[in-house]
């Protein structure tokens, strides 16, 4: 089993990559800290199971790059790329945040799950809320590794 996260907080990815790991001992786990490379990636390894960050930068942050524009709905964005492309990575949405963009493009995280369970029925698991200091976000993200797992495997 191939399994990326993409995410670009460093804390983050090391507490849901300890988890996934520990979930999946046997899987391949490849993280990807942007919109541009975890794309890539998605679209080069087909892996069965990618755990996303909704909003993230477009490129790499390195000591010479700042990361381009934050881009609100990268998550969705890249759901719409393996729905384009015809990946059918399962996509579990690990985010930190309850609502995204601004003015007319603003959606609550209940909005946002409603419209991804709607547009990507064949990609989409669920959204996992993840809050740093509590631990409910880890028997959540679990849950929906389950769920995209045993639906994985059926095929």
């Amino acid at each position: 089993m191939k399994i990326l996260i993409i995410e670009d907080d460093f804390n983050k990815l090391q507490r849901i990559s300890e988890l996934v790991r520990e979930r999946a001992p046997t899987a391949e786990v490849t993280e990807r800290k942007s919109y541009q490379s975890g794309l890539k990636e998605a679209l080069r390894a087909h892996p069965d199971l990618i755990v996303l960050d909704m909003s993230m930068p477009t490129y790499d942050i390195s000591p010479t790059e700042k990361g381009g524009r934050t881009r609100p709905y990268a998550g969705r964005e890249i759901l719409s790329e393996l729905k384009r492309k015809k990946i059918s990575s399962k996509v579990i949405i690990v985010t930190q945040f309850e609502s995204f963009g601004e003015g007319a493009e603003a959606l609550t995280l209940l909005q946002l799950n409603k419209q991804l369970q709607a547009d990507h029925t064949g990609n989409y698991v669920s959204t996992v809320y993840y809050h740093p200091s509590e631990t409910g976000w880890r028997d959540n993200l679990i849950s929906a590794m389950s769920l995209a797992i045993g639906s994985s495997s059926d095929h």
